[in-house]
């Protein structure tokens, strides 16, 4: 049947014009990323109107025979060929209507990735035929693509049907599945679905409790495995942090079905995170795994996870307290190693920062083992964190023409926050701090002032040699205490407009009438009982004789975003 008579028939049956048909057809082939002709996508589009065109099995459907890694959400006809890699149970669940249903699932697998494929209902009934065993190799017809729990899965409709051993399709096209192929680290990428690594565990975190948002409880930890290759982060989620408790570092391991992800916070970072039948193999083999020296520093802005590299300390900061998340209190330590091709900022924490406060001086030569590397976003550059099981050892190392890295004025003032919060108590030097802290005291009042719009001061103190226009801006001063002292924090402009959602333009209107007493009760309600996370410059106030801090960037304390950040925390 031509493209004229299908489009014909639609009409026919459908009182559709041209025009529409025509429209749908771009849609559809767009859906399918260009991989469908305009028959293909009007033979689809008439059995989604109803219209009898031709049988289910039509060659137009070949079209859309598509890698698994071709779907994206929210495609729909999709048909896939492929082998079964994983089998799952049929689970039962009660409708809204009272009646009993089912869902099962299987994991299909081709020469491009690995998708789950959920089946609803009488669907289910093929998983338990005895020909449905593991590598047969299924045709699926008429599937639709989601979002789940653990990516992008394909369900079949009500409509569709799953194939068994089909005749149209050659076998050699599809190999045979290999039982716990593993995967070198340094092959990992973002197109693969689930796969299988094996390593030495070289870091171990601990396992934290969360209340999700249904009110569950759930368990994550992480741990970095290295194999020959590379070392990667991995995280465990809920049942499957019970495998760790018998596995210690030193350990080889082989864990299957995981999902690679994108780092949040480096875009060049892939990090693994269990699914929903991933396991973890304790194997008796040992790794012979050679460590890999970092021979200049410069290249550790190339490099992921878990490194060793040498310099020189040409920076140490005073030892600090600041309180995590968990609201418990320890000690940090940061320095700067140096050699002649680059810097990069090193932190201790707790009984390491303690112990290193004490030892390390300038000048001297370090090797450090088994550090972490993290991408910062405040200094839009890498990292390295001191854990439990990273090494530091004295070495006579003469390097001329070190590199002092300046972190001054480095990276975005408005980044993501890191949450290493400080005491209010124990700010008593200039510098940029992450406070938490709740509104006590209540606004006596909002000052309102003509600013250069070059330069964002007040017009009696600009000094741009043109002076360009001038508009309103605002300053509100709020106190923020934390449990160990209070501080004043300054808000102005976008920031103090934000806090109180209410434009400066509306203040300047009211701020001069008998409404302003009422307004400022008004706002103060609003504000006192806030839970406020800043980050901010503190400096000297010669007026009140103490530090106060200008405000970069703020955000209400949000319960979830903190356990969120907590789950990425490596026990240190």
């Amino acid at each position: 049947m031509k493209i004229d008579n299908y489009i014909k028939k639609i009409i026919e049956e459908t009182g559709l014009n041209k025009i529409d048909i025509e429209k749908m057809v771009s849609e559809k082939k767009e859906e399918l990323k260009g991989l469908i002709s305009d028959e293909g996508a009007l033979f689809i589009i008439a059995k989604e109107l109803g219209v009898d065109v031709k049988d289910q099995d039509s060659d137009y459907l070949e079209d859309i025979e598509i890698n698994i890694s071709d779907i994206t959400s929210n495609m729909r006809n999709i048909i896939l060929i492929g082998r079964i890699k994983e089998i799952y149970r049929i689970s039962e669940f009660n409708k809204k209507d009272g009646s009993i249903g089912k869902v099962g699932s299987f994991l299909l697998s081709d020469s491009s990735g690995d998708i789950r494929v959920v089946l609803w209902d009488d669907k289910t009934e093929i998983l338990d035929n005895a020909l449905f065993t593991l590598n047969e190799l299924v045709k699926l017809i008429n599937g639709y693509a989601k979002e789940g729990k653990y990516g992008i899965e394909v369900h079949v409709s009500n409509m569709g049907k799953i194939i068994l051993s089909p005749n149209d399709i050659d076998n050699k096209k599809y190999p045979k599945i290999k039982n716990n192929d593993t995967i070198a680290i340094n092959e990992i990428n973002l197109t693969q679905r689930l796969i299988t690594v094996k390593g030495k565990i070289i870091q171990k975190g601990i396992i934290n409790e969360f209340k999700k948002k249904d009110g569950a409880i759930g368990k994550v930890s992480s741990i970095f495995i290295r194999d020959q290759t590379d070392s990667i982060r991995i995280t465990i989620w809920d049942d499957k942090t019970e495998q760790l408790e018998n596995i210690e570092i030193g350990d080889v391991i082989t864990i299957t079905n995981l999902v690679p992800k994108q780092n949040k916070y480096d875009p060049n970072q892939i990090e693994l995170s269990s699914s929903f039948n991933s396991k973890i193999i304790k194997e008796k083999e040992m790794l012979d795994i050679k460590e890999v020296i970092i021979k200049k520093i410069k290249y550790l802005q190339e490099k992921n996870n878990i490194v060793s590299f040498r310099g020189v300390i040409s920076s140490i900061e005073n030892l600090k307290k600041i309180n995590l998340r968990s609201g418990e209190e320890v000690s940090l330590l940061n320095i700067i190693v140096s050699d002649d091709t680059d810097g990069v900022r090193v932190t201790f924490w707790k009984d390491s920062a303690e112990k290193y406060s004490k030892t390390l001086k300038m000048g001297q030569g370090i090797v450090l083992k088994n550090v972490v590397l993290r991408y910062s976003e405040f200094y839009k550059r890498k990292e390295v964190t001191f854990t439990k099981t990273s090494q530091l050892e004295f070495k006579d190392l003469d390097i001329k023409n070190l590199k002092e890295l300046d972190l001054s004025g480095i990276g975005d003032k408005k980044s993501s926050y890191t949450g290493n919060y400080t005491n209010i108590s124990d700010i008593n030097s200039p510098g940029i701090y992450e406070i938490k802290g709740i509104i006590v005291k209540e606004l006596s009042n909002i000052t309102i002032y003509e600013a250069c719009t070059k330069c964002g001061r007040k017009t009696s103190n600009c000094n741009c040699e043109d002076v360009g226009g001038t508009e309103n801006r605002m300053i509100l001063n709020i106190i923020i205490d934390d449990g160990t002292s209070t501080i004043r924090c300054v808000f102005v402009a976008e920031n103090a407009e934000k806090i109180i959602n209410t434009d400066t333009t509306s203040i300047s209107k009211i701020i001069n009438t008998p409404e302003y007493n009422t307004l400022l009760e008004g706002i103060s309600k609003d504000l006192i009982g806030k839970n406020l996370i800043i980050k901010g410059k503190a400096k000297y106030s010669e007026f009140s004789n103490t530090y106060e801090i200008s405000v970069f960037d703020f955000k209400e304390l949000n319960i979830n975003e903190e356990i969120e950040r907590l789950m990425d925390e490596i026990d240190v």
